[in-house]
């Protein structure tokens, strides 16, 4: 039953609010940001109906690490829910970097476009580039970003590689990078096999912002690794608890 309201809902806020859409548009032919602003405070509240639905206990830490300028997020990837989750708590309301294939998703798309949103081809270098003077260029006029440098949901034990370019935006705009470790949101999901949404007890904390060039030379290099261990050190200590 949770499954199909969650599926019901977003369907109809799909199809319902094309209009809005169509009337965002028109709002940013004059004022992109003005459209960026009525967009977020519309998906906010449309996520927060989803977690209401998908029964999501949410348990936030950190808040008060995350800085008033803008910044890259940085997390672990464990569900859909993620983006919901990491939306409605950071104050931010950031924008996602998402697979390219999530732009061929008709109406959805266009709403992921409406929160800064960037599409991410992973086979093709030269977009890769382009992304990441994309992200910088968000940044600098205010807008922050979330990254998952594992490329792809997992749930396994262990998280996957964080891709080392992956926090070249953070270096480009400098500005903060902030640590996200993410607990559980594969149980409202992905932990079973099927559409089968459940309640569950999540967790996100919110690290220690740190910028690249603070950083040593070595872990500039590998700067996904050195993100990777703070959530991994997280990530062990809230298990614990």
């Amino acid at each position: 039953m949770r499954s199909v309201l969650v599926l019901g809902f977003l369907f109809l806020f799909l199809v319902i609010m094309i209009p809005v859409h169509l009337i965002l548009l028109l709002i940013g032919k004059f004022n992109t940001e003005l459209r960026y602003q009525i967009a977020n405070f519309i998906v906010y509240w449309a996520f927060r109906w989803e977690l209401f639905q998908a029964q999501a206990n949410i348990e936030v830490k950190g808040k008060e690490n995350i800085p008033k300028e803008p910044v890259l997020f940085v997390s672990n990837h464990r569900s859909y829910f993620d983006v919901l989750v990491m939306h409605t708590t950071s104050t931010k309301r950031p924008g996602f970097v998402a697979k390219k294939e999530m732009e061929s998703f008709p109406l959805l798309n266009w709403w992921m476009k409406d929160i800064c949103c960037l599409f991410l081809d992973r086979d093709d270098l030269r977009a890769g580039v382009q992304m990441i003077k994309d992200a910088t260029e968000l940044i600098k006029q205010g807008h922050s970003i979330v990254i998952c440098p594992e490329g792809t949901r997992n749930q396994g034990k262990e998280m996957l590689p964080f891709k080392e370019g992956s926090l070249k935006i953070a270096e480009k705009a400098d500005c903060p990078v902030v640590p996200v470790t993410l607990i559980n949101t594969d149980q409202l999901l992905e932990a079973r096999p099927g559409f089968d949404i459940r309640k569950a007890d999540v967790k996100v904390i919110y690290g220690k912002p740190f910028y690249m060039k603070d950083l040593s030379k070595e872990e500039r290099k590998k700067a996904g690794t050195y993100v990777q261990e703070i959530i991994k050190e997280t990530m062990h200590r809230e298990t614990e608890i």
